[in-house]
């Protein structure tokens, strides 16, 4: 049982510590507005409390060289494919689908949606989404980070950010979204509510993140400075890691998600982190929801053995600036829009480039 355990906890940890960002009244990024929500109903959610000392929030920054808000153009009903036409208007081009990655039959795609979600209150915001790919046959674990501001084709709907296909239509919405704006076809999803994830953290004894960059920023009001090297961290410092993006913004905000995610992960797998396991089992019972059960994680046992004494095991991938254009919406929002041959070839990198054999 100890090995079911530990399993199930190493992998929910490598699928869902990003979303400790995703808790409410983010720090705001200066490179991209607050996003604006472009529908007066559904996406209405309340604002949930807020931690005990949290980040102050900062003054947006003007977006560099928004160009022309362009006026809603009809997309030709044969862009889409397969997929579910869209139900509205967009305010821009509808782009065609990405090609499909091919894998293996054993490999594992799980996305990571992280939520604000909390018990007795309506709705959530999904503010944070990871992609983990697990290949038992090669031992790797690729993990691909998108930013929350990302304007996308969501099947069925329109275009809007990829952060608002699960608050719509749940699993299925964000596995279409993520197979048509990205090739990449889901097995799963976990979901995170992160209101006791400091307490998991905390029961662990603490995490060693091993930063890969540098950042100074405030929180809790206290200015933390990070540069290359290994830092101890409580579940309360872990959570202002993933968070401040005041100084550096979103895209940096990734690097790091997936800095804890391999930390946790990390301790989960010692000795130490073994003797906690019940402890940190109930912070984990209630704050992950998955559609993933005990007889599809067991195969992967021996991967997350691997992964364990292996950490370049686990890639680092993302959607970064390299990857995506500002743009305003007509509603005044900030929003990236993708560049689809450097996705393409961050995809090529991730998955190999005869995973993307046939691609136009």
């Amino acid at each position: 049982m100890n090995t079911r355990v530990l399993l199930y906890l190493g992998l929910a940890a490598l699928l869902s510590t990003a979303c400790l960002a995703s808790l409410q009244n983010p720090v705001q990024d200066p490179g991209l507005e607050t996003s604006v929500v472009e529908t007066a109903t559904a996406l209405a959610l309340p604002t949930a409390t807020p931690l005990p000392t949290d980040p102050p929030t900062s003054t947006a920054t003007p977006t560099p060289s928004d160009p022309p808000t362009p006026s809603i153009t009809p997309t030709p009903t044969s862009i889409w494919g397969n997929f579910p036409g869209p139900s509205e208007a967009s305010s821009t081009e509808i782009p065609p689908p990405m090609p499909e990655v091919a894998f293996a039959p054993e490999v594992l795609n799980v996305v990571l949606l992280g939520s604000d979600e909390r018990p007795g209150v309506g709705g959530y915001r999904t503010d944070t989404m990871m992609v983990v790919s697990v290949d038992p046959h090669s031992g790797l674990v690729t993990m691909i980070s998108f930013p929350r501001d990302l304007y996308v084709y969501i099947p069925g709907w329109r275009m809007d950010r990829i952060n608002t296909a699960d608050v719509r239509g749940g699993f299925e919405m964000t596995r279409q979204t993520i197979l048509y704006n990205f090739g990449i076809d889901l097995d799963g999803y976990v979901r995170v509510n992160f209101a006791g994830f400091m307490n998991a953290i905390d029961t662990l004894g603490g995490i060693t993140v091993q930063s890969t960059g540098y950042l100074t920023d405030e929180c809790g009001g206290l200015v933390r400075s990070y540069g290359l090297g290994s830092y101890y961290m409580d579940g309360f410092e872990a959570l202002c890691y993933v968070r401040m993006r005041k100084a550096a913004g979103d895209f940096d905000r990734l690097r790091r998600q997936q800095e804890v995610v391999q930390a946790i992960f990390s301790k989960l797998v010692s000795i130490d982190g073994i003797a906690r396991l019940p402890e940190v089992y109930s912070q984990f019972y209630n704050t992950v929801r998955t559609d993933l059960d005990l007889g599809e994680l067991l195969p992967l046992a021996p991967t997350a053995i691997q992964v364990a004494g292996q950490p370049s095991s686990i890639r680092h991938f993302s959607v970064d600036r390299s990857m995506a254009d500002f743009w305003r919406t007509p509603a005044g929002g900030s929003v990236l829009l993708l560049k689809r041959d450097a996705v393409l070839a961050m995809l090529a990198q991730a998955f190999g480039a005869e995973a993307l054999a046939g691609t136009p």
